[in-house]
């Protein structure tokens, strides 16, 4: 009798943690990570809309490396807008970039800005 109540315990325990293991794996594959790297090789600072989230500005010959979250591990295009301030012009100007290939996890692109007066 005591042996089968050891075995029976014995078996939830490892069945409790296969189920656990087998949990922990699928919330790993929730999403993901790619890169895209950004050179502004322009005469003006740009400000930067990735995606549709607001990312900051890039300041005049810097370079800038931006991870994004791809969820539930489907590659995508990036869709990049750069918009700089023309000092001929009241209203900033916007060009807008796409990267080359679909992104997926773990993969990088580039995305070079320059553009000149």
């Amino acid at each position: 009798m005591k042996n089968s109540i050891k075995f029976s315990i014995l078996t939830l325990i490892i069945i409790a943690a296969i189920i656990g293991l087998s949990n922990t794996a699928s919330a790993d594959k929730a999403g993901c990570d790619a890169y895209l790297y950004i050179s502004n090789n322009s005469l003006f600072e740009i400000n930067l809309t990735i995606d549709g989230f607001p990312s900051g500005n890039l300041l005049v010959a810097k370079n800038k490396t931006y991870t994004i979250n791809l969820a539930e591990d489907i590659g995508k295009r990036i869709k990049v807008k750069v918009e700089y301030q023309d000092p001929d012009y009241i209203d900033p100007k916007s060009i807008n970039y796409v990267t080359k290939t679909k992104l997926e996890c773990g993969m990088t692109d580039t995305v070079y800005v320059a553009f000149t007066k």
